[in-house]
């Protein structure tokens, strides 16, 4: 009987490795490595939903190891640090660059050093964009692009008011003229002016109310836009010690002097919208509906007036950051990285880079990769989208010439007015503020609110009481 039972159990031992083994097979399903796409849009998104899908069907061919789980999410602080502390962060996610450093000191995402390397992918990436993402020699995400700021032009306005024509009759409004010099504002004060003037004319010809320019002041908008403004006016927000501690520098000269211009604009010249609490959505509302004339945007969301308002794009120009009183000019760089949830194995981080390559969002010059670039660029051509070039997240040869042939391909859009930022921002390109970025834009934020609402607020006051809280609450952290 003893020996039955001994026998049994050495079966049963063995049955249960089997299916230890052999997993979910055992029971006639298949076993998969699961890897969850943040990215995966909306399903009110239908093209954009078809498009991810086709990517899905080709890696599944390609990799029937893998099943691709979509999980449409937008990265925000509030939502991503409840996620990635309850481990349900998807394993891979689109974030802001001023993230990583926050993400990756708080344990969120994985450190993909290695599988960089094995792909042959490390020494391709843009070495500004990896600087971003890295950490103690080790890089966290892959970036997807980035943008630049500049100035968004609604060409219809300034021809309303004289300023541009379209002198080669090409039947588009010319925002260089024939002689190759900028009709647009190179300068803050040559900004100024041209808001001012255009709100008179509007006003005192047309009897209409337009702004000038348009300056944004809530959910961090305004601050994210104003650091840049800061910088040209010649300041550093935040700064090292000689011990290497980083301190706040809100309240920097230039940042005063670039808020006492933003008053100015309000009060003095009147030249920007009544309502001072405008987010994001409201800048391409305003250009694309003629109540302002020009904004500050990423190059990245041109299409934005054009899709969401039917701008006609012939009327669209895109130039550099006006350079301030005392020579400065830098184009503020950011963007978007995939990164990857700290709870994710190696496997999935693998499938989940090799699934970029399915996107069109790798190194890569492979049959699948350029497909995909070109469905993309069919997607948005289906949209209605203006399509310009690119901002490079990788710098091999091979890649840089297959996107520069696929581009050449789809441009829809009158270079003559985006040529001048596109020739310049490699040499004014600036990252933004490494440290608790997003929280000192919500304190600029209520810096910019109070001059647009009180003529009598004080700029200088106003950032040394800001300096102080984002010193006392962020910047002390930092060890």
């Amino acid at each position: 009987m003893q020996k039955k039972l001994y026998t049994f159990f050495c079966l049963l031992t063995i049955l249960l490795t089997v299916i230890g083994a052999s997993g979910a097979k055992f029971f006639g399903k298949d076993q998969k490595i699961q890897i969850t796409i943040g990215m995966w849009p909306e399903s009110y998104l239908k093209d954009d939903v078809e498009m991810f899908e086709e990517w899905k069907r080709l890696f599944e061919r390609d990799f029937p190891e893998y099943e691709v789980i979509g999980k449409p999410y937008s990265y925000s602080p509030e939502t991503f640090f409840p996620m990635a502390q309850s481990g349900t962060t998807p394993t891979i996610f689109q974030t802001w660059f001023t993230e990583p450093p926050k993400l990756i000191q708080n344990g969120f995402v994985k450190d993909i050093t290695a599988q960089l390397k094995k792909l042959g992918w490390y020494d391709k990436m843009d070495p500004y964009m990896m600087d971003i993402l890295s950490e103690n020699g080790k890089v966290y995400g892959v970036p997807r692009d980035a943008y630049g700021l500049g100035l968004f032009i609604n060409l219809e306005i300034l021809e309303e008011v004289g300023l541009v024509d379209d002198w080669n009759g090409d039947g588009i409004l010319d925002i260089i003229d024939q002689h190759g010099n900028p009709r647009y504002p190179t300068t803050f004060e040559e900004l100024r002016e041209m808001a001012k003037y255009i709100t008179d004319f509007e006003k005192d010809v047309y009897g209409k109310d337009v702004a000038g320019l348009i300056i944004l002041s809530t959910n961090r908008n305004g601050g994210w836009q104003f650091s840049n403004i800061a910088w040209n006016f010649g300041a550093n927000l935040q700064i090292q010690d000689e011990n290497g501690k980083w301190k706040a520098n809100l309240n920097d000269p230039g940042a005063v002097e670039a808020l006492e211009w933003i008053k100015t604009l309000r009060w003095e010249d009147n030249s920007l919208p009544a309502n001072a609490l405008l987010s994001y959505s409201d800048w391409y509302n305003y250009v694309a509906t003629g109540r302002a004339a020009m904004a500050f945007c990423g190059n990245d969301v041109i299409h934005l007036p054009i899709t969401n308002f039917n701008m006609d794009k012939n009327y669209v120009a895109f130039v550099p950051m006006p350079a301030g009183p005392y020579g400065h000019r830098y184009s503020l760089m950011g963007g978007t990285p995939f990164m990857f949830s700290s709870n994710a194995s190696d496997e999935k981080i693998w499938g989940a880079l090799k699934f970029l390559e399915y996107m069109g969002r790798s190194p890569e010059v492979s049959e699948v990769s350029i497909q995909s670039i070109q469905l993309g660029m069919e997607v948005a051509r289906k949209k209605g989208m203006p399509i310009l070039p690119s901002l490079r997240p990788w710098i091999n040869q091979d890649f840089l010439e297959m996107i520069e042939r696929i581009e050449k391909q789809y441009i829809n859009m009158e270079m003559e007015n985006f040529k001048d930022f596109f020739d310049t921002f490699v040499q004014m390109k600036r990252k933004e503020e490494p440290y608790y970025t997003q929280e000192m834009y919500e304190l600029l934020d209520a810096c910019i609110q109070e001059v647009l609402t009180n003529p009598n607020a004080d700029p200088e006051t106003l950032l040394t009481n800001a300096n102080n809280i984002f010193q006392k609450q962020y910047l002390e952290k930092i060890k």
